[in-house]
């Protein structure tokens, strides 16, 4: 709460209404949750639980152990512009909370049944408000400290609103990933969401890393990496990916501006510019962004779902995210960056597109075998000493960015059919589309069997069901929300199909590999981010024999 504004509700004077940017906030069921958890985190809630019903559409509850409404202050919860965190024009620079206009709740009312169940720390019972067609009720009810708000039947009053929505299903799927959004930017929060009366999550306080591991995965949550940069009155923290993990889409990416969910192409831009020449064209970085700076520096009052900010001093601000994950990355290889990149030390906005390659990112020499070491590493030459590959790591990375990038399926000599237990044919035919875009031509056969009768070109030769065996320990090892499936099993079957430590190799094969592997966009590491290779240089290897 801002210093020198009460925590009464009040019913905003008329010329401070007038600036805000109103609009209508209800627009479905994900934002009614988006609303009652801004406005429980602003009562200092430390537990937070989601639960919805039918999409949201039936049926909404969001329940927490804040402060709580006192009871004669409940009333003006739902009067239109009555707030308690702001009071006055002057205000408007200092929003440090989530909420601010007193907008919600009535837009709520205005098109649900609400029922607001509520209890502050001084009270000894708490107060039950019924809000249905305009009329509102209030009797006195068990209750803990806290609030809990329940909305039922939305929409049911503006049936034409409700038409142009999408299936409960896909409306759950967005109040699942407006809850993620809270719950990765406020892990010192617990977070519970209950979906049609299954758990959806389950969140304790934790640390970010912990929270991004329930939400993201173990696996993601080990390849990031801490961004903390300060500068005068900006900071930024949080976590990033390494360049070793990225994404087909932005959809990974989570930016706070003084705690508050924002979207931001700049942003994301910002982000993204530090990893061009380190991530292939088309990955995305994985990230959770905490960028502090002082209220008056920054406009929340733009945008009705205050989805969208205003910087006074964007550019810096810009370029402050880079300059942060910049740092970050400083033990990443990088290439050269091009004259102009910040000219100025400022950022080029609008920016260029990101998948543009760099020069000078690939090697500058070709590599030359000149043997095998433990029949696991090769031994080659360049211009700058002594190279030590990893020949899995290596074949391994080699195949995923050739199996993501998309080939063409090469036909098998005999179609093979395969028969699986009913649970396995149960997950492959889910699944059937992600398969097919890396290259294979399945479908169902019969039964529990499938026909393949193509696989993707650089799995050729690879036995079949060696195959289909690691697209299904893929399948159920992971979630079926956890991260982009295609790449999942790209990394898999990578994994399956590469040469293996122990496996002899011929200096034609050791050095069709190192060449693959020059032509690689990411060499330095396998899909797993294991290094691929090192270099001995020449000042490393002459200090060795007292040369130096």
């Amino acid at each position: 709460m801002p210093a020198g504004v009460s925590s009464r509700i009040e019913v905003l004077p008329p010329e401070v209404a007038a600036r805000i940017a109103a609009g209508e906030v209800i627009e479905r069921p994900a934002s009614v949750v988006k609303e009652l958890i801004e406005n429980a985190l602003d009562a200092d809630a430390t537990a937070i639980q989601v639960e919805i019903r039918e999409g949201g559409f039936a049926w909404i509850r969001v329940a927490d152990n804040g402060t709580g409404i006192p009871r004669d202050q409940l009333p003006l919860a739902l009067a239109r512009f009555a707030t308690s965190k702001i009071r006055s024009v002057e205000d408007l620079t200092r929003v440090r909370t989530l909420g601010f206009r007193g907008e919600a709740l009535p837009s709520i009312a205005a098109v649900a049944r609400v029922e607001i169940l509520t209890r502050t720390a001084e009270e000894t019972e708490g107060t039950r408000l019924l809000a249905e067609e305009g009329r509102i009720t209030m009797q006195p009810a068990a209750s803990p400290v806290g609030t809990a708000v329940t909305v039922r039947d939305l929409f049911y009053n503006t049936p034409a609103r409700r038409r142009f929505l999408k299936s409960p299903l896909r409306e759950a799927e967005r109040v699942r990933e407006t809850v993620y959004r809270y719950a990765l930017g406020y892990p010192e929060v617990a977070f519970r969401l209950l979906v049609d009366g299954r758990e959806v999550l389950i969140a304790p306080p934790g640390t970010a890393r912990e929270r991004a591991a329930l939400i993201w995965g173990r696996e993601a949550a080990e390849e990031l990496i801490p961004v903390f940069w300060e500068a005068a009155d900006l900071r930024i923290t949080g976590l990033i990916s390494r360049p070793t993990l990225g994404r087909s889409s932005r959809a990974f990416q989570y930016f706070y501006v003084n705690g508050r969910p924002v979207r931001s192409g700049l942003l994301a831009v910002a982000l993204e510019r530090p990893y061009a020449g380190r991530l292939p064209p088309g990955r995305y970085p994985l990230a959770i962004l905490h960028i502090e700076l002082p209220p008056a520096f920054v406009d929340v009052n733009v945008h009705p779902q205050k989805a969208e900010v205003r910087f006074s001093q964007e550019r810096s601000v810009y370029w402050g995210v880079s300059r942060a994950v910049e740092t970050a990355l400083s033990g990443f290889p990088s290439p050269e960056i091009p004259p102009g990149f910040w000219p100025g030390g400022m950022p080029e906005l609008p920016a260029r597109p990101l998948a543009e390659p760099l020069e000078g990112y690939r090697p500058a020499s070709r590599w030359r075998a000149l043997g095998q070491l433990f029949r696991s590493y090769i031994l080659a030459q360049s211009e700058e000493g002594l190279i030590v590959v990893d020949q899995h790591a290596a074949h391994e990375q080699v195949l995923f960015e050739r199996l993501w990038s998309g080939s063409s399926p090469v036909a098998l000599p005999t179609p093979a059919v395969l028969s699986f237990s009913a649970r396995e044919a149960e997950r492959l035919e889910a699944e059937l589309d992600g398969i097919r875009s890396l290259g294979f031509d399945i479908e169902p056969f019969g039964g529990n069997a499938f026909v393949i009768r193509a696989v993707p070109a650089p799995l050729s030769g690879q036995p079949v069901e060696g195959l289909l065996s690691a697209i299904l320990e893929e399948l159920q090892a992971t979630r079926r929300d956890a991260g982009d499936l295609r790449e999942r099993l790209a990394m898999r079957l990578a994994c399956t199909a590469a040469v293996k430590a122990g496996d002899g190799l011929s200096p034609e094969e050791m050095q069709a590999l190192l060449d693959a592997l020059q032509e690689a966009w990411s060499p330095s590491t396998c899909p797993h981010g294991r290094p691929a290779w090192f270099l001995l240089d020449r000042e490393e290897i002459e200090r060795r024999f007292l040369r130096r």
